[in-house]
């Protein structure tokens, strides 16, 4: 019987190769989506939800590493839960030179709530995306033509995510 000996300084370095191969490779550039609230992913359709927290107070970030402008457009100044916030509803986006637009929507606003640059800033409170508990939706298109590459693989329904864990990348 043969065997492959590997001597004892080369085996952490075979362990680290080992673990290499189970995590994702992203493309070069690629910028880590974190969750923009501890809760529950829910994925309907071609967007992912985030439920958990307090409808109103708790903080929410824009999720997205990397020093970004964010365009904010609120249509609803007070702050709405249980109400499904169908209709307008505020909306935080990045246009990306490529044409992709990323988008949190239905949030509350708060005094974080305005357009800026920022590197995974506060960008207001829990909203109501027709879920009882706090929520966000996340979203990337392009010319109105949704993309769940982004999450593919990274996010699934009913997987419970903390405040900053990966939700996926955009590239």
């Amino acid at each position: 019987m043969n065997r492959l000996l590997i001597p004892g300084t080369l085996k952490p370095l075979f362990a680290l190769a080992a673990l290499a191969v189970l995590v994702p490779a992203t493309a070069p550039g690629a910028r880590f989506v974190g969750a923009p609230l501890a809760g529950t992913a829910a994925i309907p359709s071609a967007t992912v939800k985030l439920s958990g927290g307090s409808c109103g107070s708790t903080p929410l970030t824009t999720g997205v590493t990397g020093s970004l402008s964010w365009n904010v457009v609120i249509n609803t100044p007070s702050t709405l839960c249980y109400t499904a916030m169908t209709g307008a509803q505020n909306v935080a986006r990045h246009t990306f030179a490529d044409g992709y637009t990323f988008r949190l929507r239905y949030f509350n606003r708060t005094a974080q709530t305005y357009d800026r640059t920022c590197d995974r800033c506060n960008i207001g409170a829990a909203g109501d995306a027709g879920i009882p508990a706090g929520s966000v939706q996340l979203q990337r298109d392009k010319s109105g033509t949704l993309d769940t590459s982004w999450f593919a693989g990274y996010t699934q329904p009913g997987e419970f995510l903390s405040a900053g864990e990966l939700t996926g990348y955009l590239d």
